[in-house]
Parts: structure tokens; C-alpha cells; sequence
């Protein structure tokens, strides 16, 4: 049955790695090089499916990994879970802003402000990124250990 835990929370775990980097390679460079408009429109139905998708992903793999460790998998599963969940405070604090702004109904598409708006979201998605691709690799890791 750990086994089994382990290979869904990794599959999990996977869906968050993956979704975060094509937002990070794919979705947001082909928002930027289409026009302004293309970019605006596209963003807020993007930001909407994608933030509720990240959550639930993300609180399924927190409470796999609990029932990991409780059932002998190692505390590593919890803590890399838990650190996993550092992205929503980050998001709320950094992201958060400059989402509003791109998605604000009245929001000027050719103002200066947008252009560092679109320009900078790719950035301070980046660290996203990079938690999601070294939680996984811990999983990954944790798993090989195992004898998964």
C-alpha cells in the first residue's frame, strides 16, 4: 500500500513539476510574443483554471505525503510537501499583485506599467518553478531509496 501511495504522489507531484514548467517555458513565452491584446486576454483565463488546478494539486500531495511518513515512508515526504507549500504565500505576496493588474477590467493594455507587468511575470514565476522541480527530484530521490 506505501508503494502505491508513493508512485500517486509522484505521479501528483509530477502534474505540479510539469504544469510549472510549461507555464514557465512554454505558456509564458507565447504570451509574449503575441500582441499585447492576445497576451492581456489569454492571461486571465490561464491564471483562473491554472491557480485552482495548483492548489488541489498541491494539498493532494501534502496530504499523501503525511500519510507517507505516518506509514513509515520517512518525514522527507511531509517536509518536502510542506516546503512545496511555501509557492501560496509566495503567490499571494509577490504574484498576486501583478496578476490583479493584468486581469484588472480596466487596466490600460498599452501602458507602461502592463509592459512591466507581462514583462516581469515570467521572472517571479520562476521561483515556482524551481521549488516544484526540486520537490519533485526529492521525491524521486525518496522513492529510488525506497525501493519503489
Amino acid at each position: 500500500m506505501l508503494d502505491f501511495l508513493i508512485i500517486v504522489n509522484i505521479t501528483i507531484m509530477a502534474a505540479v513539476y510539469g504544469y510549472a514548467v510549461a507555464a514557465s517555458a512554454i505558456a509564458y513565452p507565447a504570451m509574449m510574443a503575441s500582441s499585447r491584446a492576445t497576451a492581456v486576454d489569454y492571461f486571465a483565463p490561464f491564471f483562473h483554471k491554472s491557480a485552482h488546478m495548483q492548489l488541489v494539486l498541491a494539498l493532494v500531495v501534502l496530504g499523501l505525503s503525511l500519510v507517507i511518513s505516518l506509514m513509515g515512508g520517512g518525514w522527507l515526504w511531509f517536509i518536502g510537501a510542506f516546503v512545496l507549500q511555501l509557492s501560496g504565500p509566495y503567490t499571494i505576496k509577490v504574484l498576486m499583485p501583478v496578476n490583479n493588474r493584468i486581469m484588472a477590467q480596466d487596466a490600460d493594455i498599452h501602458s507602461e506599467k502592463m509592459t512591466n507587468d507581462l514583462s516581469s511575470w515570467g521572472r517571479l514565476h520562476f521561483p515556482r518553478t524551481v521549488l516544484a522541480t526540486h520537490v519533485f527530484i526529492l521525491f524521486a530521490y525518496l522513492a529510488v531509496k525506497g525501493g519503489v
